[in-house]
């Protein structure tokens, strides 16, 4: 058993969260964090809320509104490309039609 390793569960994908409640005077008070659940997300918040000064107790009934914000994804694509693309045919009707609206808007002047 001495020779056994151990193995640490490591959660890449850890999510920005912005975590809301509103307080008894109608208040809302918001908080950005990083968490890799819904419940560490809240926890988060309220060791945050907690801390600030400006911020009202919070109650075992208070009801927080998690926004998961997801990675962002990037994509990069030649002006070029876009009008190659427009002057295709595949896709059927529907796609053509697409394609021709594309066209389109790239054709349109000011």
């Amino acid at each position: 058993m001495a020779n056994k390793r151990r193995i640490f569960r490591y959660n890449a994908l850890m999510l920005r969260c912005r975590v809301l409640f509103t307080d008894t005077n109608g208040i809302d008070h918001d908080v950005e964090v990083q968490a890799d659940s819904l419940y560490e997300a809240v926890a988060q918040a309220v060791a945050e809320f907690r801390g600030d000064e400006l911020t009202e107790d919070i109650g075992p009934m208070t009801e927080f509104v998690i926004a998961v914000k997801r990675p962002v994804v990037e994509h990069r694509i030649r002006l070029n490309q876009v009008t190659q693309w427009c002057q295709g045919t595949r896709d059927g009707p529907a796609g053509i039609i697409r394609r021709q609206r594309i066209m389109a808007l790239l054709n349109k002047q000011p």
